[in-house]
Formats: C-alpha cells, sequence, structure tokens
C-alpha cells in the first residue's frame, strides 16, 4: 500500500513539474526564434555567438532530461502555431 501511495504521489509530482515547464519552454523557444529572426543568423550561428551565461541557460533549459517531454511538446506547439 505504501508503495502504490508513493508512486502516485511521484508521478503526479512529474506530470506537474512536466504541465508548469510547457509554457515555460514555449516562451524561451518563441524568443529563441525571434532573436534568429532579428539577427538573421541560423541556428547553429547563433548558438555561436551565446555568451557562456546564454549557453549555460540554454544547456539547463533544453539539454535537462526532465525537460525533455516538456520541450517536446511547447515545440510541437510552436510548430502548429506559426506554419
Amino acid at each position: 500500500m505504501y508503495v502504490l501511495s508513493s508512486g502516485i504521489f511521484f508521478g503526479s509530482i512529474a506530470v506537474l513539474y512536466f504541465l508548469i515547464m510547457i509554457p515555460i519552454q514555449y516562451s524561451y523557444i518563441s524568443g529563441l526564434k525571434e532573436r534568429m529572426k532579428q539577427t538573421g543568423l541560423a541556428q547553429s550561428e547563433l548558438y555561436e555567438k551565446m555568451s557562456f551565461e546564454e549557453e549555460q541557460a540554454h544547456f539547463s533549459l533544453q539539454g535537462n532530461l526532465f525537460n525533455l517531454p516538456s520541450a517536446i511538446v511547447a515545440s510541437l506547439i510552436y510548430k502548429l502555431r506559426h506554419r
């Protein structure tokens, strides 16, 4: 009984984290795309010109395994809205 209730508890925390991170990821992706439009740089060129702090923030937001599902959903939402 204890194992089941702790599993439900941690599962609900994971789902809550996933749902909270979707708008954060979406705003980050849309800001990055807007910056690419303003500068006229390709994505790889934009990453090369990022400062160390920006690279670390990008890696922590986009490269974290826990953020991967919400990043995928946010990316799909962005692509659907900006066809």
